[in-house]
């Protein structure tokens, strides 16, 4: 609530001078401000707009309401009087970045960024406006642009804790996990008990293979109390690459339970399953996940292994046969489809499946060596 000091100090000028408006107004306008200091919001947003009734064209009395209303999360009102802040004041970068946030949280998402760039019309500097155009790009998956937005911001406040946490999800979403993990040990320096940049620090962890880094961070989050799809699902992952098969099924299973179409966790537990070679079960979860994402490389994958695990090899390679034939499918595919070539006795299929995957494979060296050493027995 920055702003609603700034203005409080300036209202006191006021009180004191010829024309400075209606003494009503400016009373219930100080009485707002000192309302917000205590974070007492319902009572700020309802002297404010007793004070707006006295004062209409007060730009700064509607952006305190709007503001106010914004904290109560009753964003459709906030934006109404934001909108008439910015009308009276259309000098003002903050109001318009505010209605910008107020259209974002009602997902009016090209509303929010007009308002945004306004606000950067503006003031080009103003960071607020430039982390909203940031969160919309994450919205809609333009991560490159979220970057830049994000990046612009933390250059020009280092120390904002929102443009470091932007930034290291843009660069998480971009694959460069590095530079996410750089990112993101600034934000756990600003702020380091925050449940959302311990979640984020899990992911990345997870990302770069620094599984007890990523377990313990993510219990840092659980215990400040998130509860969320994501964190169960990163915790179900990380317990699975730790072989703690237990604790990965409760996990993916609370998960599900907070999101039961999210095809990750339904594709995890499959995993979960097959590592613990219960195939029943395995093959339930891979058909829920599959109901989900049918044309899923990764769930064509789990589906293959199961089959070849309970006789259906004929099964198994028409699953692996087309996650192979689409773009982008995991480099794994290759070895599980040599093996599964093997079985039904077509080698010369299964050496050029290995063959490619030797040629991709960036993953684990015992694959790459168990690989090579059925090249060689298999070439003529």
């Amino acid at each position: 609530m920055t702003r609603l000091m700034i203005i409080a100090a300036a209202a006191a000028v006021c009180l004191g001078l010829a024309g400075c408006g209606p003494d009503k107004s400016i009373a219930f306008y100080n009485s707002g401000i000192d309302a917000a200091n205590r974070e007492d919001y319902a009572e700020a947003a309802r002297l404010f707009a007793l004070s707006v009734q006295h004062g209409p064209r007060d730009a700064e009395a509607r952006y305190n309401l709007g503001l106010a209303l914004f904290r109560l999360r009753r964003y459709a009102e906030a934006e109404v009087h934001l909108a008439e802040a910015a009308a009276i004041d259309p000098q003002d970068p903050a109001a318009r970045e505010l209605l910008g946030a107020s259209l974002e949280k009602q997902g009016k998402l090209a509303e929010a960024k007009s308002a945004y760039r306004a606000s950067l019309n503006i003031k080009p500097t103003h960071v607020p406006a430039l982390l909203g155009l940031a969160s919309i790009a994450l919205a809609e998956d333009q991560n490159r642009a979220a970057q830049d937005y994000a990046t612009e911001a933390a250059d020009l406040d280092p120390n904002n804790l929102d443009a470091n946490v932007l930034l290291s999800e843009a660069y998480f979403r971009n694959g460069d996990y590095n530079s996410a993990y750089g990112q993101i040990l600034t934000a756990k320096r600003l702020k380091p008990s925050d449940a959302a940049v311990m979640l984020l620090f899990g992911k990345i962890a997870y990302s770069r293979r620094m599984y007890a880094d990523a377990l313990g961070a993510l219990a840092d989050a659980r215990a400040l109390s998130l509860s969320s799809y994501d964190l169960f699902l990163y915790l179900g992952r990380t317990n699975l690459a730790l072989g703690a098969l237990a604790d990965a099924e409760r996990d993916f299973r609370l998960a599900i339970y907070k999101n039961d179409a999210g095809v990750r966790a339904w594709r995890g537990l499959a995993e979960t399953y097959i590592a613990m070679k219960k195939w029943p079960d395995a093959a339930e979860a891979v058909a829920r996940a599959s109901a989900l994402e049918p044309e899923s490389p990764e769930t064509e994958i789990d589906r293959a292994i199961v089959a070849m695990n309970t006789g259906d090899i004929d099964g198994a390679v028409s699953d692996l046969e087309a996650a192979a034939a689409r773009a982008g499918a995991p480099q794994i595919t290759s070895y599980y489809l040599g093996h599964a070539y093997l079985r039904q006795g077509r080698d010369a299929k299964a050496l050029s499946a290995f063959e490619r995957f030797l040629a991709i494979w960036q993953g684990e060296s015992s694959l790459r060596e168990e690989a090579r050493s059925i090249v060689e027995r298999l070439r003529p």
